[in-house]
């Protein structure tokens, strides 16, 4: 069979030069996806370090984790990990939140906030204790730093619940495929 305009040799050179640029254009969209992701998956915070998107929900996941396990129980995932933007109008940085529940222990809250503040502590996390008024006032930590922008602890009668938010990282929250 022979290609139309072979007599002169310039079609078939054409086609074959559109066929080695189809096969070749795949492997480049891949390799410029990996470089392009590996840098939009980072941040530079203010004192020079790294942040990854991935790193900032691995940090906070364990985080609410340790402390559920220090606690004890039968803690049920509530809430993520789920990546949100790290504000309004903010659409190239993320957060991850993770919040884990269970039935609360009336008798041993304040232990369980003993044990989770010192956790907290040792993660450079600065803790405030805060409880409602009242005759029955509900228990709760909340603290700032170290991996999170805020972790929470409720520890009220009835129920038990562990929330954090992860630090900024560059992304955004429809890139992460989490919802």
């Amino acid at each position: 069979m022979r290609a139309v305009g072979a007599g002169d040799g310039h079609t078939v050179e054409t086609v074959a030069r559109q066929r080695t640029s189809a096969r070749l254009a795949p492997a480049v969209a891949i390799v410029l996806s990996l470089v392009l992701t590996s840098c939009a998956d980072s941040s530079t915070t203010p004192d020079g370090t790294t942040v990854r998107g991935s790193e900032a929900e691995k940090s906070i996941v364990d985080l609410v984790e340790r402390s559920s396990e220090a606690i004890g129980g039968e803690w049920q995932v509530s809430l993520g990990p789920s990546a949100e933007p790290c504000g309004e109008d903010v659409e190239d940085r993320v957060r991850f939140v993770y919040v884990l529940e269970r039935d609360g222990s009336p008798e041993s809250a304040e232990q369980d906030i003993t044990t989770v503040q010192e956790l907290w502590e040792q993660d450079g996390i600065e803790v405030f204790e805060t409880e409602t008024g009242g005759d029955e006032p509900l228990r709760r930590i909340r603290g700032r730093g170290g991996p999170t922008t805020s972790v929470g602890f409720n520890a009220f009668p009835a129920r038990y619940s562990l929330s954090g938010v992860s630090a900024c990282a560059a992304g955004s929250a429809d890139e992460t495929g989490h919802e």
